[in-house]
């Protein structure tokens, strides 16, 4: 078996870029998404780069990933918890969150990397975990950098805090086997949002300016690489100093 990386949501905007980088180093990669049409856009028939179709809103969604594992016949060694469902993000006009919208995001953002870690350490041959959170799960919504009525998404941001010290509870718990699980913190990325948005985000942050798709790769390839092996527990922070000021 193929020690491969298992990276969820490998045809979204960070994940693309993992998927991406990973394959170029010639590894093994294999990415879950909800798409048939992504999966076949992303692969493009080339080799030891595969697709698992999967939706996180499934209550079953981690027997699956292992599943198509199994179907596969690759073992995984580094899994990138990365997933996002941002139908999840609904805020209702008056600012309050939905309660299915908190369930749904604390599922794929806490659960669902709870569970695929356990499911992966269980079948064996895991050796590395990085998380995926966010600036707002160690900071609060500024509202300066947004236009219009502030109804910032709290359930994102409380999700994405509980990635972060669910990274240490499982760093302890598997440090017996020899396994590091740690935790990337982005700032934000440019690409979803307008020029004014650009300029704002630019003022609030020390380095005057967003991230760079290409900026996203270096931190977790790192944390996956044996330069890392002392490394397990943290939550390495890339946002240009955002949470400084």
């Amino acid at each position: 078996m193929n020690d491969a990386i298992l990276i969820t949501g490998g045809t979204g905007k960070i994940g693309s870029r993992l998927v991406e980088h990973f394959h170029s180093l010639g590894r093994t990669v294999v990415f879950t998404s909800r798409s048939d049409e992504n999966i076949e856009k992303t692969v493009g028939g080339r080799e030891n780069l595969h697709g698992v179709k999967v939706d996180f809103r499934s209550e079953t969604a981690a027997e699956e990933v292992v599943s198509g594992l199994d179907r596969l016949g690759l073992g995984v060694a580094a899994l990138v918890n990365n997933a996002r469902d941002l139908s999840a993000l609904g805020v209702d006009e008056d600012g309050t969150v939905p309660g299915a919208n908190w369930l749904a995001e604390y599922r794929i953002d806490v659960v669902l990397p709870y569970q695929l870690t356990l499911a992966l350490a269980k079948r064996g041959g895991l050796k590395k975990v990085v998380n995926v959170s966010s600036m707002y799960g160690m900071n609060s919504f500024n509202p300066h950098l947004y236009e219009g009525p502030f109804r910032p998404p709290l359930q994102y941001a409380c999700a994405k805090a509980a990635l972060i010290h669910l990274t240490k509870c499982l760093a302890v718990q598997f440090a017996p086997q020899k396994i590091a699980v740690n935790c990337v913190t982005y700032g934000g990325v440019e690409g979803r949002v307008d020029e004014g948005f650009k300029k704002r985000y630019a003022t609030l942050c020390p380095m005057e300016r967003m991230m760079k798709d290409d900026e996203t790769v270096g931190s977790v390839s790192f944390l996956l690489s044996d330069k890392a092996a002392y490394i397990t527990g943290q939550n390495i922070v890339v946002d240009g100093g955002w949470g400084i000021w």
